[in-house]
């Protein structure tokens, strides 16, 4: 056992001594927590839950500050080994992740203390971009780039396949679900090689990557801006893996999500790769019809409006829905549009979804159905999609145009 190894040792148990009673009390609340949690999936109250799980995260962050203020003061008389540089990540992770974190001055001294190769360790950036986050690109802007390399060494920039439309792709070899998406990738890879480039960048260190490598071959794009969670990583604000980023053939972000199920990254890429309709205005029998109306929120959402027709007696709703196979959505009964002069309009009947319910989407991950609600009044301009002001993550499109 090396000198080092005891000298870390002492440091973490120099930190564990100083918030004895903290911890202890930590760990009681965060029991008590699993226990609200248990009571909750059992059927308990779950307003009465939730305000007592808010009221018990309440304490433990502040018991959390506790420690932190705490462990900041024995690490400014310190000397910076392992342990102190883990410690310094955990309260980097607290400024990266909690807004308002009280001790964000004392953890930019600590960074402070790091000489310049600490600084370039994989810690050290991740805690200067705690302190100081980068600009994230966001769905509409130009796409970062940076250099790449694959297993040979060679440098590459997603520029190289401006003309076609890029899928990135964020994984390590310990996320599970990021291994269960290659198979699909390397469909996606195939049916549109002609159009588009899956570029798999590993978020591991250089040895990890191209051990993983060995398991998990590739046909595609293989690439590491070697990095880690440092560089495109944050530059596109990725939280989890996996993480998937499509952009344009023109270098222009057009969506970024998180984690994977069956068949929704091809329905994902078809969706956001298919020519995108023109709006079209045409009267049938005295009423309007509007065939794929633009919306202020463009990006592709489980629900696309088709067409709406405008009679006297409702403003039907042609809907296509687009969400992976086999997994159910659902529309609230309270689902209203609300007119660009601020006035609802409800829901009265639907034909082929069963509103309130649990709808199974098929295997292709695609169906239409029709909505009707309460006649929109003839100079409507743009109208809101609703799914109920009190349905908590509910579906809404803002902006549905009527008028070219």
């Amino acid at each position: 056992r090396s000198e080092s190894d005891v000298k870390e040792q002492q440091f973490q148990q120099q930190l564990i001594q100083a918030s004895h009673k903290e911890w202890e009390e930590f760990q009681r609340l965060t029991m008590q927590e699993f226990a609200l949690m248990r009571s909750a999936a059992q059927g308990g109250n779950k307003e009465q839950v939730r305000a007592q799980a808010d009221s018990l995260q309440q304490l433990t962050e502040k018991l959390s500050d506790q420690i932190a203020q705490h462990n900041i003061a024995i690490m400014k008389q310190s000397p910076i080994n392992a342990a102190w540089m883990g410690e310094l990540h955990r309260l980097g992770m607290s400024v990266k992740f909690r807004k308002d974190y009280p001790y964000k001055k004392e953890v930019q001294q600590l960074y402070n203390l790091l000489d310049d190769a600490q600084k370039e360790t994989s810690i050290g950036k991740s805690v200067y971009l705690a302190l100081n986050p980068p600009t994230v690109v966001k769905v509409g802007e130009e796409a970062a780039d940076a250099d790449m390399y694959d297993l040979e060494g060679k440098v590459h920039r997603l520029a190289e396949f401006r003309g076609k439309y890029i899928l990135l792709d964020f994984w390590s070899r310990g996320c599970g679900p990021c291994i269960m998406s290659q198979p699909e990738l390397k469909e996606i890879s195939e049916m549109y090689k002609d159009s588009l480039e899956v570029i798999s960048l590993s978020i591991e260190n250089r040895k990890g990557w191209e051990e993983a490598s060995k398991s998990h071959a590739m046909t595609w794009n293989n690439w590491n801006d070697l990095e880690e969670n440092n560089g495109l990583y944050a530059r596109y604000g990725v939280r989890g893996i996996p993480h998937f980023v499509l952009i344009s053939s023109e270098g222009k972000v057009v969506d970024s999500w998180s984690g994977y199920a069956k068949g929704w990254l091809k329905l994902k890429i078809k969706g956001s790769m298919a020519p995108k309709q023109p709006m079209r205005i045409e009267w049938k029998d005295g009423h309007k019809l509007v065939h794929h109306p633009r919306k202020k929120t463009e990006k592709m959402e489980v629900l696309t409006i088709c067409q709406v027709e405008l009679t006297d007696s409702a403003t039907v709703l042609r809907v296509h829905a687009r969400y992976i196979p086999n997994y159910w959505i659902r529309l609230d009964k309270a689902t209203f549009l609300m007119s660009d002069k601020g006035v609802n309009y409800p829901l009265l009947r639907s034909e082929g979804f069963a509103i309130g319910e649990q709808v199974f989407m098929p295997d292709s991950g695609e169906m239409d159905f029709t909505l009707y609600f309460a006649p929109l009044p003839k100079d409507t301009r743009w109208f809101d999609f609703s799914e109920g002001e009190h349905v908590e993550g509910g579906y809404y499109i803002e902006g549905i145009r009527l008028t070219e």
